[in-house]
C-alpha cells in the first residue's frame, strides 16, 4: 500500500514537473521568438512582420525557425554588441563568405541600425585588402544596387574615386596606422617595417602603402570600426595566426573584450561554429 502511494506520488510529482518544465520551455520559446520579430523589424524596417516571418519559416521550414528565434532572438539580441556594430560585422562577414543574396536583408538593415551608406560601402572597399578584389567587387556591385533602389545613389551616378598620394605619403601614413596598431610608436619608420613586415620582400612593403597607408588611413570609417571589420575577415577565413595580431590590435583601437566575444557569437551563426571557436580561443587569451 505504500509502495503504491509512494509511487503515486512520484508519479504525480514528475507530472507536474513535467508540465512545469514544459510551460517554461515554451515561455522561453515565446521570449527569444519576441526578441527575433522584434531584430527581423528593425532589419526590415517593417512594424509588423508576423506575416513575413510566417512565410520565411514555411519557405524555410526548421532553419528559418532556427534563424528567427537563434540568429535573431538570442544573438542579435544579446547587449554586448550595439546592433549597428553587429551589422557591420554581419555585412562583413557576408562579404567575405561572397554571401551576397544575403546583403538585400543587412544593407537595408545596416541603414535601419545607423551605419551610413558612406559607412557601408566602405565595408566592401576595405574588405578588398584583406579577402581579395574579387569578392569585394562583386559585394559593392550588390551593396550599390540595394542603396540605389533605397535612394541612397551615388551623387550625380559617380562615386568619389580614391585621393592620390605619392609613394612616399602613402609609407608615411602606413606606418602611422602600423604604430597604433602594433602598440609599437618608434618614431623610426624602418624600425616598424621591420618589426610587423621585414621578412615578407615586396608583400610587406605593398601591405604598409596600400592596406596601411591608402585603405585603413581614410576617413570614411573609424579605425575602431575597420578593427572590428578586419577581425571579422580573419575569422571567416579561419586566419588564427593573424588574429593574434589583430585581436590586440582591437583593443588598442578601442573594441572591447566583451565585443569581441560577441563579435565571435555572431561569427557562429554567419560563418559556423569551427571558425567561431578558433576565433573565440584567441580573445580569451588576451590578458
Amino acid at each position: 500500500m505504500k509502495s503504491r502511494l509512494l509511487c503515486s506520488v512520484i508519479f504525480y510529482v514528475s507530472a507536474a514537473m513535467s508540465v512545469g518544465a514544459a510551460n517554461a520551455g515554451a515561455s522561453d520559446f515565446e521570449e527569444r521568438r519576441a526578441r527575433g520579430l522584434a531584430v527581423f523589424s528593425s532589419l526590415t524596417g517593417q512594424a509588423d512582420v508576423s506575416q513575413l516571418a510566417a512565410q520565411f519559416e514555411a519557405e524555410n521550414g526548421a532553419l528559418g525557425s532556427f534563424a528567427l528565434d537563434f540568429v535573431m532572438g538570442d544573438i542579435w539580441s544579446r547587449p554586448g554588441l550595439s546592433k549597428r556594430d553587429r551589422n557591420l560585422i554581419v555585412l562583413t562577414l557576408l562579404a567575405t563568405l561572397h554571401q551576397t543574396n544575403q546583403l538585400s536583408y543587412y544593407v537595408p538593415g545596416g541603414l535601419n541600425h545607423g551605419l551610413s551608406a558612406t559607412e557601408i560601402r566602405e565595408i566592401m572597399t576595405h574588405i578588398a585588402a584583406y579577402a581579395g578584389f574579387p569578392r569585394a567587387l562583386d559585394a559593392m556591385a550588390e551593396t550599390n544596387r540595394i542603396l540605389s533602389k533605397l535612394g541612397h545613389a551615388p551623387e550625380g551616378g559617380k562615386l568619389a574615386a580614391a585621393e592620390k598620394f605619392s609613394n612616399a605619403q602613402r609609407r608615411e601614413r602606413g606606418v602611422a596606422v602600423m604604430a597604433k596598431l602594433s602598440g609599437n610608436p618608434s618614431s623610426n619608420p624602418e624600425e616598424v617595417i621591420t618589426a610587423m613586415a621585414g621578412s615578407l620582400g615586396p608583400l610587406g612593403a605593398y601591405g604598409i602603402d596600400f592596406a596601411f597607408g591608402e585603405v585603413w588611413a581614410r576617413s570614411q570609417l573609424s579605425r575602431r570600426d575597420r578593427s572590428l571589420l578586419v577581425v571579422s575577415v580573419l575569422t571567416a577565413l579561419g586566419r588564427t595566426k593573424e588574429l593574434h595580431i589583430h585581436v590586440p590590435a582591437a583593443i588598442r583601437h578601442g573594441v572591447t573584450k566583451v565585443e569581441l566575444e560577441e563579435l565571435m557569437l555572431t561569427a557562429f551563426a554567419y560563418a559556423g561554429a569551427p571558425l567561431a571557436v578558433e576565433g573565440m580561443h584567441v580573445v580569451q587569451a588576451l590578458e
